[in-house]
């Protein structure tokens, strides 16, 4: 998978971790910066990976209008695509798409519609990626929507006025989860919504 990102999108910069705790920030809100990964805590708020069997990763944070769908129209994308360094067929993938509300209120305003509009990035870019053949088109892909600078359990609201989670994963093959953190157990399994402790490697 990874040379099928880097031989299509060369200006992509893609990053390698081990690390056991991952925060990735998208820093565009704060000063049109890019999105990315750190091993130690930021001064923003970030979804947070744990690692704890330090599972290679590669991380590929989207600049800006990365997918071209016509001259001059981009795809309203989501952030980051996260996977295994194996790059095996049995992998997992995990795509993330944040926003940066304030607070809840905000995030589900029924105006602004943050769930539905996170959730078409999420499904859009998946798409593309799929036509694209970086991902298989039959394989399962999870998904993280995630509102970081909320603190408290937001996920019963989320796809309350949506598409259910399983409508998600019906039409597009997308295991979607709302929450700000997950648990990388291996190259095999990872937990949405969760910090898990597991002891050993497998």
């Amino acid at each position: 998978m990874i040379n099928r990102i880097t031989d299509r999108f060369p200006e992509h910069q893609i990053v390698e971790s081990e690390a056991e705790n991952l925060y990735i920030i998208d820093h565009k809100k704060d000063d049109g910066g890019k999105v990315e990964i750190h091993s130690e805590p930021q001064i923003s708020n970030a979804v947070q990976l744990y690692n704890p069997n330090k599972t290679p990763i590669y991380f590929d944070g989207f600049p800006d209008n990365a997918f071209q769908i016509s001259p001059g129209a981009h795809l309203k994308q989501c952030e980051c695509i996260v996977f295994p360094q194996t790059c095996m067929d049995d992998d997992w993938i995990l795509v993330i798409e944040t926003k940066y509300s304030a607070n809840i209120e905000t995030a589900f305003d029924e105006e602004i519609d943050y769930p539905n509009g996170m959730i078409d990035q999420v499904a859009n870019t998946v798409a593309y990626l799929r036509d694209q053949n970086i991902i298989p088109k039959d394989k399962m892909v999870n998904a993280l929507v995630s509102f970081p600078n909320l603190i408290d359990d937001f996920s019963a609201f989320f796809f309350s006025g949506t598409p259910s989670v399983e409508d998600v994963l019906i039409e597009h093959k997308i295991k979607i989860r709302a929450s700000n953190v997950a648990t990388i157990r291996n190259r095999r399994n990872i937990y949405i919504g969760e910090l898990r402790q597991f002891g050993t490697k497998a």
